[in-house]
């Protein structure tokens, strides 16, 4: 019987972290913290916000140590840890939060092409939900066909992802006035203290 076993190279494994990462947020951040906070609002925030990822980080990688047998997802530590119920509830819980995920990208996506073609508005007009809904089925069912099918349209939406944040720092290194940086460190006319700002975020 021949084999079904698909594998997939540490460049693709590579790509598909690097896209589960970069996803709509970094693009949509920027002008959510230039509303709330100045550059050390948001230096602030981001130092925040990386303690707690590193802690996550370090949780899974304690349960990683103490349980390898355990690898079919992160759902299966609290299956193995309070039962078949809190499982299935992480599981549904990660779920419903990727599901969410790839619609607010697309949301993200036509909202920014509603900049250009007025008829995707704020990404929530009839023919933005139209469209987005028609490319989120395309992607299920291109990925239906496979491991390399999914490795390969992931490669094609990551560096579509790292291409404009590329592109974003050159023009930052070009176009940067330290001036314009000065001025806003604190937040500039924005109100509250840094406290309140970075609680913003």
């Amino acid at each position: 019987m021949a084999s079904t076993e698909q594998k997939m190279s540490k460049m693709q494994l590579t790509g598909m972290v690097v896209g589960g990462m970069v996803g709509a947020g970094i693009f949509s951040l920027p002008r959510t913290f230039a509303n709330a906070t100045g550059p050390l609002g948001a230096v602030i925030a981001w130092l925040i916000a990386g303690t707690g990822m590193y802690m996550l980080a370090r949780v899974f990688q304690s349960l990683a140590e103490r349980k390898p047998e355990l690898d079919a997802g992160v759902f299966a530590y609290a299956k193995e840890g309070f039962g078949d119920y809190p499982g299935f509830l992480s599981a549904f819980g990660y779920w419903i939060g990727s599901c969410i995920g790839n619609v607010s990208y697309w949301v993200l996506i036509k909202s920014t092409l509603g900049a250009f073609f007025p008829v995707f508005g704020e990404g929530n007009t009839a023919v933005a939900i139209i469209v987005a809904s028609c490319g989120i089925w395309l992607f299920h069912f291109m990925i239906l066909k496979g491991v390399q099918q999914a490795a390969f349209i992931n490669s094609i939406v990551t560096v579509a992802k790292v291409i404009p944040i590329l592109v974003f720092i050159v023009i930052l290194i070009f176009g940067f006035r330290m001036d314009l940086f000065q001025a806003n460190l604190y937040g500039g006319g924005l109100e509250g203290n840094i406290f309140e700002q970075v609680r913003a975020t």
